[in-house]
């Protein structure tokens, strides 16, 4: 037996695999080619003692930036069953993740497929999520996580809201911290829009505007939250992206106009360079962490997006991102307590050529 990368010409073989091993959530073989195409996704063939046949597969899929893998499939040619051909899978996918500097590897399995539940937890997965009709047919699944050098814990209960438009990620992160305070603040799309309109200042050259630090930090503060401002400068941000003179001048006046307000409701605002103590710090004074960062790590796109940050340890930061892109298979709990080390949140949060830096903070008051 030997286990190698898949290859194009494999695709007939692994669509007839899938095909005996699933009776619907089928991969295609578009699908298989995408994904032994891409960078972000790895496909291993095992194959039998001459090389020639494929007996089982894994697919594993990386979300860029973090520190996350998912092992998105894994499928066993039924004459081949019972040979623990998907354990062993399961550890070479494990340790080339390792050495690609994954320590977080999760996956989807049905509620009743207790054969590969117990596979998984004998393994060292551990449930995290119930996935409520998460198949095709209705079926529930649950979602399962394995660290894969450290032990660590997911908040209970931890709130997720995936952004429904391409420019709502602001209000979206700030419902799941506001939520996470207070089960009242509904996570709907009416009160994402409602917040997006409260506090939207970009004015970008196509497209709908983003919100500001300001503008979220004034939301919170009006639905009954203390809010708080660490910001690099106090400079109009973004201003760079903006070549049209009117609307510049237009976000210049929006900024300043928040800026005014935060000052005539209270609403603290520090110029400091943000260091990752001080973020320990706030999470430990019972502060919810809204951080504005710079998507070039993620999907190398170089665009403002924020997070919430949820949690941190030595090595890792952990946030709720609530953008779920569906183009690259994710889910909702891809997204979910996502580790980043710290070396890459520290250059995530520096945004464009003047690295600028900004974080809301809200807690109760």
């Amino acid at each position: 037996m030997s286990i190698r990368l898949a290859r194009i010409s494999d695709v007939p073989a692994l669509t007839d695999i899938e095909s005996r091993a699933f009776s619907g959530d089928a991969l295609t073989a578009r699908r298989f080619r995408h994904f032994i195409r891409s960078d972000l996704s790895e496909l291993w063939c095992c194959m039998d003692g001459s090389g020639d046949q494929i007996l089982a597969y894994a697919l594993v899929l990386y979300h860029r930036g973090t520190s996350l893998a998912r092992l998105y499939s894994i499928a066993v040619a039924p004459e081949a069953q019972g040979k623990g051909l998907a354990a062993e899978l399961m550890r070479h996918c494990e340790q080339s993740a390792v050495e690609r500097g994954i320590l977080f590897m999760r996956l989807e399995v049905r509620q009743d497929n207790t054969r590969a539940l117990a596979i998984y937890e004998k393994a060292g997965y551990r449930i995290l999520k119930n996935l409520p009709a998460y198949y095709e047919d209705g079926a529930d699944g649950w979602r399962l996580e394995k660290h894969l050098a450290l032990s660590r814990r997911v908040p209970d209960h931890l709130p997720f809201y995936a952004q429904t438009t391409p420019f709502t990620c602001g209000p979206s992160a700030l419902m799941m911290a506001m939520h996470s305070m207070d089960d009242r603040v509904a996570l709907t799309r009416i009160n994402e829009l409602d917040i997006w309109r409260e506090a939207t200042t970009i004015y970008l050259t196509t497209g709908h505007g983003g919100c500001s630090p300001q503008g979220l930090a004034l939301a919170a503060d009006h639905r009954g939250f203390e809010a708080r401002l660490w910001l690099s400068d106090d400079e109009t941000p973004f201003l760079e992206g903006v070549r049209d003179p009117h609307k510049r001048e237009l976000l210049v006046d929006v900024s300043e106009e928040f800026s005014r307000r935060c000052a005539e409701q209270g609403i603290e605002t520090e110029i400091r360079n943000m260091m990752a103590d001080d973020l320990r710090l706030a999470l430990k004074e019972g502060y919810r962490v809204l951080l504005l960062i710079s998507t070039y790590r993620l999907n190398r796109n170089k665009a403002p997006h924020w997070v919430w940050l949820v949690a941190m340890d030595d090595r890792f930061a952990y946030i709720n991102d609530p953008d779920v892109d569906e183009a690259l298979d994710q889910a909702d709990t891809d997204s979910l307590f996502v580790p980043v080390s710290l070396d890459n949140l520290s250059a995530m949060v520096q945004y464009g050529r003047r690295r600028y830096t900004a974080a809301v903070l809200v807690r109760k008051r």
